[in-house]
């Protein structure tokens, strides 16, 4: 006898543990990114000979070499296609996506907590002598201080980072296996390792893969650039000594931003089919070039590779535009993410896990290459050179996803046509 059909109930937990688990990891990774840099120059400050100012780039560039080795991410793609139906795809994406990306908002509550906690200020503290700023503007660079982290709050704020990351594996662990009914694809292993493994180099120079490279390495880069580049530039602005809360409400903006588009795009595609193919991309590409445009205007151009009391080329920042930004890049993040995690799902209907696996690794290659480049890249680089990359990739990302909605509806054609002839 085979096995009782799941129900929508069952994906819908599928979707939500897989979210929680996404959640966990992600506020052990992204928040430690959005610090990392700064810690590391903090760290060099104090103790120049213990570690190079660069290390959180570098580190990070090194990480995603072994990440792209490792191939990670195909675990997540291939258990939401394993219990998702063609008709739930889309929205259950963005479930677990929405759900994810309560990181952001757990992020700032831990940024916002810890930097209360260290930041009390004692009657007998030299303000400038323990990690806050300098407010002096005849000092020269060399004697500058920035946003600097205490020891307290890295032991703080890592620890809480450690814990969530422990936290998530152990959800995932806890996470049921079995397949939903008429999935898209089925987790049975078939093959050798090494036949799965010639099929992902083939899959490497497919056409499809080939016209979503740009998609996948954007992703790479554009995150990069908003996880770690942007958030070290804003604490590398002198002119930002008193806004000392600027991390907490970043990633509290974009995660706003991120689950507000999550569960707009859920209901979306509920109505309209294919929600997540060209209307989404529009809308990601739009809102990720605006949110380039106002860090262009805001930030000074040598920000994200050293102490700068450079202007910026219109107005500074300020907690409202720092939240808005945050805001603007959530909503095309969100979009741009759902494009890519529906695509792989119905681009290469034979190998969807290869396809989730070199979406990865193009992603890691883009972060890799950014963060190999970060210590001498002005910011303009970034917010003009990232947006044409984006222009780019929606270009041939709708190319590809004209060729996928052709060819599913040539196959429910000739389904249709077999079950006449029956």
């Amino acid at each position: 006898m085979g096995q009782p059909p799941t129900t929508r109930r069952y994906e819908l937990l599928c979707a939500i543990m897989l979210g929680f688990g996404h959640l966990s990891i992600m506020v052990g990774y992204d928040s430690g990114s959005f610090v990392l840099e700064s810690v590391i120059h903090s760290i060099n400050e104090r103790n120049p000979d213990v570690i190079s100012k660069y290390a959180g780039y570098y580190g990070q560039a090194i990480m995603y070499i072994l990440y792209m080795i490792g191939l990670y991410y195909q675990g997540n793609g291939g258990y939401m296609t394993s219990h998702s139906t063609r008709k739930t795809i889309e929205s259950n994406v963005n479930i677990a996506w929405s759900i994810g990306c309560v990181c952001l908002i757990i992020s700032s509550g831990i940024f916002a907590g810890v930097t209360s906690m260290a930041h009390a200020p004692s009657p007998n503290s030299n303000f400038s002598k323990n990690s806050n700023f300098s407010k002096n503007p005849e000092l020269g660079l060399e004697n500058w201080v920035e946003r600097r982290f205490s020891d307290l709050e890295i032991k703080l704020l890592f620890g809480v980072f450690f814990g969530a990351s422990v936290l998530g594996i152990v959800n995932f662990l806890a996470a049921p296996g079995k397949d939903v009914t008429d999935c898209i694809q089925e987790t049975k292993k078939k093959g050798t390792f090494l036949g799965s493994f010639k099929q992902t180099c083939t899959a490497l120079v497919d056409r499809s893969m080939l016209e979503l490279f740009f998609l996948f390495s954007v992703l790479g880069t554009s995150s990069s650039f908003w996880l770690s580049i942007f958030p070290t530039a804003m604490n590398f602005t002198v002119a930002n000594f008193e806004m000392t809360y600027l991390c907490a409400i970043y990633p509290l903006g974009i995660g706003i931003g991120e689950i507000f588009m999550a569960l707009f795009i859920t209901q979306m595609s509920r109505r309209h089919k294919d929600f997540c193919f060209q209307p989404a991309m529009i809308l990601g590409t739009v809102f990720s070039i605006l949110a380039f445009f106002m860090v262009h205007v805001s930030t000074p151009y040598d920000s994200p590779h050293k102490p700068t009391r450079e202007d910026a080329l219109w107005f500074g920042h300020s907690y409202f535009f720092i939240f808005l930004i945050g805001v603007t890049l959530g909503i095309g993040d969100c979009c741009l993410n759902s494009c890519r995690s529906v695509i792989c799902a119905l681009a290469m209907p034979d190998r969807r896990a290869q396809a989730f696996s070199i979406s990865k690794l193009y992603q890691a290659l883009g972060s890799c290459f950014l963060f190999f480049l970060s210590p001498i890249i002005p910011l303009y680089v970034y917010t003009i050179g990232i947006s044409v990359h984006l222009i780019i990739a929606m270009i041939f990302f709708f190319i590809t996803a004209r060729r996928t909605q052709n060819m599913e509806k040539k196959n429910n054609n000739d389904e249709n046509e077999k079950n006449e002839e029956i």
